[in-house]
């Protein structure tokens, strides 16, 4: 991939080097790179700062002091956030470029402090202001250190670039805090007016160095997934057909000794204790109850494709994901299918298994990446041009599952560019259970509330609940 910006671009002498909008910062960004036909990004609105307030939403919050702290605190969070991932950014960067392990560590601090305000880092103007106030600074440090301050002057156009070390590490900076704030304003457009990441520079430019792998490579890894087995096949056509019954399920669980195997043996597990053992098929679906036997099936049948030790976090959180959209499904006021929720939550994170099978350049990169705070769905993007949503997506439509069940998957991290109401209740779920896949966003969140009927109210008070002894699925943490 050609980039149309590159580290080794020099900022215009004079100029504000280019630094696209911060948390709620009211300074606009000024270009002095030069960026070819690309429109710039447009500035984040004043509303999208309730982005910083996904964790600790409510329905109304009084009018008080006690108010405007809290969100001052969340704007700190977020912000915070904001700089290590790009100082995380900048470090992996600037080790793919070649910088020594000393630039790329200036280069990590100074991200750290890129949102600093400028009064901060300049002595003189700092040492004024304390004198204006009759206060006096204490200790003889600096606030930053100096190596740190001159590359934050040279970024922000106060100081001509000393040497091309210098110009690479600002490019550096530049190139990351524009790429994680191009991921920041995504929930700000919907459709088709989302812009393409190869219309930004920035995107261009750090997936060009840091991507270690292809749509094509992607593709390949799909295919080497396990095949979906006929019992898990037939499971999944039984569960979305709303007039299969006890007869129908127990011709699935004939299919597959396992199957059946897992049925009775959470029918005598502990959860329902029966009186009497139970030793039949027919004897299990009645006593636990249709529904049940259902969720019970389709999560003996699903599991097998998460046996890898990599894999076991994922199906974990996939069956939270699978009862939490069951439970929410319930309660919506816009129809949708509770076993189809429960069936959407228990495969929606399918695409993550391809991910986990990627070559090792991929995996070591990821885990670095989201280890320093950046989000899987945007280090996925960045390493491979895919999110896991689209390649789950991908591969269910392979193994012929339904199509309303492939669209919730794909846009269930994106509720804002599909109406499907099945894919803002997975965005809810994944909400719920804390999946932290992507970054938060209020807007998303309001959208997905928006188009399943569901309330912030109804939020707050849901709490996870184990449908029917599923806790004997999950794999040992």
């Amino acid at each position: 991939m050609k980039s149309g910006r590159s580290v080794c671009d020099k900022p215009c002498e004079g100029g504000r080097a280019f630094m696209a909008w911060g948390w709620k910062s009211k300074r606009k960004a000024e270009t002095a790179i030069p960026q070819g036909d690309c429109p710039p990004l447009p500035p984040l609105s004043e509303s999208a700062a309730d982005e910083a307030n996904v964790n600790q939403i409510t329905t109304e919050e009084p009018a008080a002091p006690q108010f405007a702290h809290r969100e001052e605190e969340r704007e700190d969070v977020a912000l915070r956030a904001h700089c290590l991932r790009v100082a995380t950014w900048s470090s992996e960067l600037a080790g793919a470029i070649g910088l020594s392990e000393s630039e790329r560590k200036l280069a990590e601090r100074a991200a750290i402090s890129h949102h600093l305000p400028e009064i901060l880092v300049d002595d003189q103007a700092h040492a004024r202001l304390l004198a204006e106030m009759h206060m006096e600074a204490s200790g003889e440090q600096p606030l930053i250190p100096n190596d740190v301050r001159m590359v934050l002057e040279t970024l922000w156009g106060h100081r001509p670039i000393s040497d091309p070390a210098m110009g690479k590490i600002v490019a550096v900076l530049e190139i990351s805090d524009d790429f994680d704030q191009y991921f920041e304003s995504q929930p700000l457009f919907e459709g088709s007016e989302a812009p393409d990441e190869c219309a930004n520079s920035s995107v261009e430019a750090m997936m060009s160095y840091l991507q270690v792998t292809s749509r094509a490579d992607v593709n390949r890894v799909i295919e080497r997934l396990p095949v979906f087995p006929r019992a898990a096949r037939e499971v999944v056509r039984q569960v979305t057909n709303p007039d299969a019954g006890p007869r129908e399920l127990a011709a699935v669980c004939s299919l597959d000794p396992v199957l059946a195997g897992r049925l009775i043996q959470i029918a005598n597990s502990a959860f329902y204790s029966p009186r009497l053992p139970i030793g039949t098929i027919t004897h299990a679906v009645s006593f636990i109850g249709t529904e049940t036997a259902r969720r019970v099936l389709l999560a003996a049948a699903l599991r097998g494709n998460f046996a890898s030790p990599e894999s076991h976090h994922i199906w974990n959180h996939s069956l939270d994901v699978a009862q939490t959209a069951e439970m929410l499904a319930i309660r919506c006021p816009v129809k949708v299918d509770p076993p189809q929720a429960f069936l959407a939550g228990l495969i929606h994170d399918i695409g993550r298994l391809a991910f986990s099978i990627m070559p090792s350049a991929f995996i070591e990169r990821f885990h670095r990446l989201t280890d320093g705070g950046c989000p899987p769905v945007e280090v996925e993007m960045c390493l491979s041009g895919r999110c896991h949503a689209e390649v789950g997506a991908e591969t269910l439509s392979q193994w012929k599952f339904p199509p309303d069940i492939v669209e919730a998957v794909l846009w269930h991290h994106r509720p804002e560019r599909s109406p499907s109401p099945l894919g803002s209740l997975l965005y809810l779920a994944e909400f719920l259970t804390d999946s932290q896949e992507d970054l938060p966003s209020y807007i998303r969140l309001n959208a997905a509330c928006r188009q399943t009927g569901i309330t912030m109210a109804a939020l707050t008070n849901l709490r996870h609940q184990d449908s029917g002894g599923l806790e004997s699925f999950r794999f040992a943490a």
